[in-house]
């Protein structure tokens, strides 16, 4: 009878073996899958045979949602480096005295579901809100919202989109995707006669995340902006799955190099520039419903 036991102990030991040389297989991989959503507002300067001069303002890092010890995001050094390094590998140039073409703002960090926040009744949570427009473009996104509002038969609907009963095919992604703690790197583009004036006019976004169990954010939000370079004032009418690779982190160059960009030396208005990151920030962690105006 043991002989019979042997051969069967025996080949549940390898099959263990080779799903453990699998997992292991996974876990070590330097590949995961990027999502990205690039919208264009409205018509924008688009590198062709001249690079596109621009001035890149930091919104800061955002951790919302359920927190968790132990991340550890890049320095914000690295970020910059990261993605002056991607802007100009795809016909971007950093406007330095000049005037820029395109004034962008940028955030990036970790989004999860906030557990603690209140329901909203006949609404939608404002952590909710800010994950799905992670994911989503604009009118995927205000589909959904209309679908949970409808089921709901709440007030608030965007009148502008369907109101799907039944989410199916993107929309039920967008979903799915909105439902998992995310790491994040967003960028808008903005005009910047408009900013001049004190006009927030969008040019273009685009967002880019993956699963938090993608890897550590130290690597993995470089790589997002090193991958997803390629789609900066692109403008695409649904989302797009591409596969990306980790990296070492960027060191950070001379600190001359990425010093923080002055509003005043661009003919900004200090406060107006502030005031747009804080609100950018804001609806980015879901922590407040702006208007969507």
């Amino acid at each position: 009878m043991k002989t019979r036991i042997y051969p069967a102990l025996g080949l549940a030991v390898l099959c263990a073996a080779i799903l453990g040389t699998q997992a292991a297989a996974g876990v070590f991989s330097n590949s995961f899958r990027m999502l990205v959503v690039a919208e264009q507002a409205k018509a924008a300067p688009a590198p062709q045979d001249n690079p596109v001069s621009f001035v890149a303002f930091d919104g800061g890092y955002i951790e919302a949602g359920d927190p968790i010890a132990g991340e550890t995001p890049p320095t914000a050094d690295q970020v910059a480096q990261s993605l002056h390094a991607a802007l100009g590998d795809h016909g971007f140039r950093g406007a330095q005295t000049m005037t820029p073409s395109v004034v962008l703002t940028y955030h990036w960090g970790i989004l999860r579901i906030d557990h603690t926040q209140l329901r909203v009744p006949y609404g939608i949570k404002t952590n909710l809100r800010a994950r799905i427009e992670l994911v989503s473009t604009d009118q995927l996104g205000a589909e959904v919202e209309n679908h949970i509002i409808g089921r709901e038969k709440g007030s608030g609907m965007n009148e502008d989109v369907s109101t799907p009963r039944i989410l199916a095919g993107p929309l039920e992604t967008v979903m799915q995707d909105s439902r998992q703690p995310r790491i994040f790197v967003v960028v808008s583009a903005y005009e910047y006669q408009g900013l001049v004036h004190r006009e927030a006019k969008l040019l273009w976004r685009t967002k880019l995340s993956t699963m938090e169990t993608s890897g550590d954010p130290q690597e993995v939000i470089p790589a997002l902006i090193a991958g997803g370079g390629l789609y900066f004032g692109k403008n695409f009418t649904n989302m797009q799955d591409i596969e990306g690779s980790l990296g070492k982190p960027a060191q950070p160059a001379a600190e001359a190099a990425y010093a923080r960009p002055l509003p005043e030396s661009y003919q900004l208005d200090k406060q107006f520039i502030s005031n747009l990151l804080k609100q950018e920030h804001r609806r980015i962690s879901g922590i407040v419903d702006d208007d969507r105006s």
